[in-house]
């Protein structure tokens, strides 16, 4: 009978597997469960070994923990396990729920980003081309109540009245609440990206970016502002690629300016600020295109609907929003570290009550834990301080906080690192902004390119947290950095070396920050603003010190020494030279060289030092003969 239930367990494992599965991806965003499982959805393929009854998704996970190459699992009602391995995407399965290997504070799908595998031939292969087989839904990590988007508090204006962008065809008049401004009633709405307020009233621009506000009109903004709600991640650069399905949004013979800095920055201002916007691109010649609502782009995008060196789409970006405030943060996580484990460390564990392992790591946050918490499901606790002394503790869990640094695939024979390495005081840094023009900031006038040299060497200082004086130049000058153009056309590359004044992660989480990025476009910019080609995305890799030159902090140290030691050797001549002459000076008249402190008499006596005249109490000393001499 066994063997029986065996062999049907291992057809049905089979028939799961075929490709002509009547599995399929989903065509709405699924319901998801504690920032982690998805509802309704499963793991496909899965991996060679029986399915299991476990009678708890999380028993279903302490399964998959176990086997090395398990990477996801699929979880039913009834208790039915299944575990997948890398290279699985989700499909729809009614009652089944899907989930990774380890639940974290992050969902997966918005800290990742695709391959260069995205987009794919099918919509399959372009779920494959992410680590976790799953493309997201385009507000999947916006917060929401039901369906609603809910607010996010950080917000920032992307332009300005000055800018001359907010003459919008398909604005909305709208009555403003008491005690409300255009531009406060704007920030309450997540759908609103830019309001326009003039002697008529308030407009604003709801779950559009707005059509032709680039055009000629006489009608003038009293305030107006176009509003960045929340954050934006780049998932992929769309340079040089053409994607079906956008929309117009105003023309290039409308702009005042060089439409490779003002037509691109507007366009890239535009979809940021909808939140309908997934896709932007500046076409050179027509003006910019992005995702509007009614016509929006494929979903998933697949190969077949984006065109390939497509040489007029100068700058286009494939983004994703979502509100850093709430449970967005891509530098740490909880990882699982160990099963059936706690830690006995009476004086620094703290019970922080009745909490599930989620809930226990929100409270982690506020009770001065350090990075250890552990749990059974049921009652939390975590580490105060010091390391955990592990004990078995059936059913516990522990979870320890690890850095989390986004890198960027590196090829097998690439010679520089994905992160700074852990083991050098001196890094050598490239940093290749795309989208930046080398020829025009060479271009510029020596001193304006000395200027620009120190003030991108004042912008590693600023996002690294080190000092200016340690970080030098390929000839040895500290605060400047080399400039040289970059290996793909519109390209500055920015290289320096830098003593590494923090841990490695740290270090290359600063260097790969948003903040450095934004810093060097900005002093790029203010040099030279037709250099800017497009968005300015930084790209930065890592190696050893470059020790072509070392760094001149020797020579300042080397000259102080040099002049102490040539001060203090003068100083000991003039104290040898005083006593030698206050105790050997003779009259002139009997020494031949009065300065040498010897007579010249030939005598014993008078070739011996003379004592100093200026001492009465020597003189009384000396014999009376030499007195008779010497007077």
């Amino acid at each position: 009978m066994a063997g029986a239930m065996a062999i049907l367990a291992l057809l049905a494992h089979a028939e799961t597997n075929d490709e002509r599965s009547i599995y399929k991806l989903p065509s709405t965003q699924p319901v998801i469960i504690d920032h982690c499982f998805y509802r309704d959805m499963r793991y496909f393929p899965t991996l060679p070994n029986l399915p299991t009854q476990q009678s708890t998704i999380g028993a279903c996970q302490a399964l998959c923990a176990l086997e090395p190459e398990c990477r996801y699992i699929s979880w039913w009602g009834s208790g039915h396990c299944v575990l997948s391995g890398e290279g699985a995407y989700m499909v729809q399965d009614l009652y089944a729920t899907a989930g990774p290997k380890h639940c974290t504070e992050v969902l997966a799908s918005c800290r990742e980003r695709p391959s260069a595998r995205f987009p794919g031939m099918t919509p399959i292969a372009s779920a494959q081309a992410w680590p976790s087989g799953w493309v997201p839904f385009p507000m999947e990590c916006w917060p929401q109540a039901g369906r609603l988007l809910e607010r996010c508090e950080k917000q920032q204006v992307l332009q300005s009245p000055g800018d001359g962008a907010f003459n919008c065809d398909n604005l909305v008049l709208t009555p403003v609440p008491l005690y409300e401004t255009c531009h406060s009633h704007c920030g309450k709405q997540p759908l609103c990206s830019i309001y326009v307020e003039n002697a008529t009233g308030c407009f604003l621009g709801r779950s559009t970016a707005g059509f032709n506000c680039f055009s000629k009109s006489p009608r003038r903004p009293i305030r107006a502002g176009r509003l960045l709600h929340g954050e934006v991640r780049v998932l992929v650069d769309l340079r040089q690629s053409r994607v079906l399905g956008l929309t117009k949004v105003f023309k290039e013979e409308d702009l005042i300016g060089n439409p490779r800095s003002v037509g691109v920055e507007g366009c890239r201002a535009s979809c940021y600020s909808s939140l309908n916007c997934r896709y932007w691109q500046y076409l050179l010649g027509q003006g910019c295109w992005l995702e509007e609502p009614g016509r929006n782009v494929l979903f998933p995008l697949t190969d077949g609907n984006v065109y390939r060196d497509f040489s007029i789409a100068i700058a286009g970006e494939y983004i994703q929003h979502f509100c850093p405030g709430l449970g967005w943060t891509p530098s740490e996580e909880w990882i699982l570290v160990a099963q059936d484990t706690g830690c006995v460390n009476s004086s620094s564990v703290k019970d922080l009550g009745e909490a599930g392992i989620l809930q226990c790591q929100k409270l982690a946050a506020s009770e001065g834990c350090a990075g250890t918490i552990f749990g059974d499901g049921q009652r939390c606790f975590c580490m105060t301080s010091g390391l955990c002394e592990r004990r078995h503790q059936a059913n516990f869990q522990l979870y320890e906080r690890k850095d989390l640094v986004e890198v960027s695939p590196v090829a097998e024979n690439d010679a520089y690192l994905r992160k700074v390495p852990a083991d050098v005081q001196g890094v050598h840094v490239e940093v290749a902004l795309k989208g930046v023009s080398y020829d025009s900031v060479e271009a510029s006038t020596s001193t304006q390119l000395e200027l620009l040299r120190s003030q991108l060497a004042e912008a590693v200082a600023g996002a690294t947290g080190a000092r200016a004086s340690t970080i030098w130049d390929h000839s040895g000058h500290t605060r400047k950095v080399d400039l040289k153009p970059g290996s793909f056309g519109e390209e500055l590359r920015v290289e320096f070396n830098m003593e590494r004044p923090r841990s490695s992660d740290e270090l290359t989480r600063s260097l790969g920050s948003h903040e450095l990025q934004e810093s060097m476009r900005k002093a790029v910019y203010a040099l030279s603003p037709e250099s800017i080609t497009g968005p300015v995305k930084a790209t930065v890799s890592y190696g050893p010190e470059d020790v072509g030159h070392a760094p001149l902090w020797w020579l300042p140290a080397m000259l102080i020494g040099l002049c102490f030691v040539l001060m203090l050797t003068f100083v000991c001549i003039l104290n040898a030279k005083g006593i030698r002459m206050e105790q050997t000076a003779c009259d002139a008249s009997v020494c031949e060289n009065p300065l040498d402190g010897l007579c010249d008499s030939g005598s014993e006596d008078e070739a011996k030092p003379r004592p100093s005249p200026r001492s009465t109490d020597r003189m009384r000393m000396f014999r009376p003969s030499q007195m008779a001499r010497s007077s």
